[in-house]
């Protein structure tokens, strides 16, 4: 059985529709679709969120897997210095962007907008020499 649209919720009242129906006939249905379609479309973009996440969790499982592979095989052929080299360095930075993008408030333009705050008022400060000392002009 297919499960019926309730509509917005506390958005949609009889008394507003009546409004709308004196302004325009017809109006009540052109909303009432528009409601429909903007949550069809909110539901569709929450389903994508959930895919690109799962698509990039098994991207970085599969790289890892390949990685282990690598070192794997580098170690059969009694290259331990390229397995070590092969498995540490991008795991370290797979680590680094897996934490970094996990915490709360860290995003590129926040990271590159800091150092210019702090460069601004330095060279604002050193565009104002200092008064001489001896009172000459």
């Amino acid at each position: 059985m297919a499960r019926q649209d309730e509509g917005p919720g506390l958005r949609w009242d009889a008394k507003v529709a009546r409004e709308w129906e004196s302004v325009k006939p017809g109006l009540a249905a052109e909303i009432w679709e528009e409601f429909r379609t903007d949550e069809r479309h909110r539901r569709r973009l929450a389903w994508a969120a959930i895919g690109q996440r799962t698509a990039g969790q098994l991207f970085a499982l599969t790289s890892v897997a390949a990685m282990l592979l690598f070192a794997k095989y580098s170690l059969d052929a009694g290259e331990p210095l390229v397995a070590a080299f092969a498995v540490g360095a991008p795991s370290v930075s797979l680590a680094v962007i897996f934490g970094l993008s996990r915490m709360p408030g860290r995003t590129l333009e926040n990271a590159l907008g800091r150092p210019a705050r702090r460069v601004t008022p330095a060279a604002a400060a050193q565009q104002t020499p200092p008064p001489p000392a001896d009172g000459a002009v």
